[in-house]
Parts: C-alpha cells; sequence; structure tokens
C-alpha cells in the first residue's frame, strides 16, 4: 500500500466526518512521532455487483461506493495501523476496527505488520479491556 500523505497535522483531512476531524487532528498533534505516512478513506473488503440498470456515471465509481472505508492507515517502520475515529467509541466500533483490519490484511499479504487502533474523544465502560482482549490499540484525546 502507496500512502498519499506525510504523516502530521493537515488544512483537511481526506473523508473524515467533522467530529473526527476534530478528534484525529488532537492525536496527531499528540502524537507527532506516531508514524512517518498516512491514507485516508481507504477501501476494504469485497466488492458489491453492479446491479443491471446502473448509469454509466456511476458504475465507474460503484467499488469505491460501495466499498468498507478505513478512517486512517499510518505507516511507521513497515507496521501499518488501521485506524477507526469514532466519537463516544462503543462496542460497535470494536466489530467495526477488528473487521476491517482484517480485510485490510487479507488484501495486503504482502504487509506483515497490521495493527487496529482505536482512537475517541470519550473512554465508556469496559472499552479499555475489550479493545486489549482483542489486541486492538486504543487510545482516548
Amino acid at each position: 500500500m502507496h500512502a498519499r500523505f506525510p504523516y502530521g497535522p493537515l488544512e483537511h483531512y481526506p473523508h473524515l466526518a467533522a467530529k473526527e476531524v476534530v478528534i484525529w487532528d488532537r492525536f496527531v498533534r499528540a502524537n507527532p512521532q506516531f508514524a512517518e505516512m498516512a491514507d485516508y478513506d481507504v477501501t476494504c473488503g469485497q466488492k458489491d455487483k453492479v446491479p443491471l440498470g446502473t448509469p454509466e456515471h456511476t458504475k465507474e465509481d460503484w467499488d469505491y461506493l460501495r466499498s468498507w472505508k478505513i478512517d486512517a492507515v499510518a505507516i511507521k517502520d513497515g507496521v501499518h495501523y488501521v485506524i477507526e475515529v469514532r466519537p463516544r467509541a462503543g462496542l460497535g466500533a470494536i466489530g467495526e476496527i477488528l473487521s476491517k483490519a482484517i480485510m485490510f490484511q487479507e488484501e495486503h499479504a504482502e504487509i506483515a505488520e497490521v495493527e487496529p487502533v482505536l482512537i475517541t474523544d470519550e473512554e465508556r465502560p469496559n472499552m479499555r479491556a475489550l479493545c486489549a482482549e482483542h489486541d486492538i490499540g486504543f487510545v482516548v484525546v
């Protein structure tokens, strides 16, 4: 996988929602050495079939539009951190980040180390322990 951006504060983070931008920017500024490169809105998983009758202009973007998206993939020393940025992250975020990390690893078998990370703005009950149980990095900023 080739990352498109140097890791660090950006004027605009591609495809992150406004609340996610606040959390991610806070994380990036607080952890300047976390990574060297990053990419955003990275697709993963199997693609849907294009339904019959889909307009031509939509067919061209179908794979992207109907794919699962990883908020960010940060890279340092060959380790690819698959990152979910979630305000007030709850149990659903654990399943989502685990699933996305698995799909990413399946598509990029050449990458030896893939680590899921959940970044949030509020620590909710049980989240830290559950993330640790599933080897998910858990960061509250």
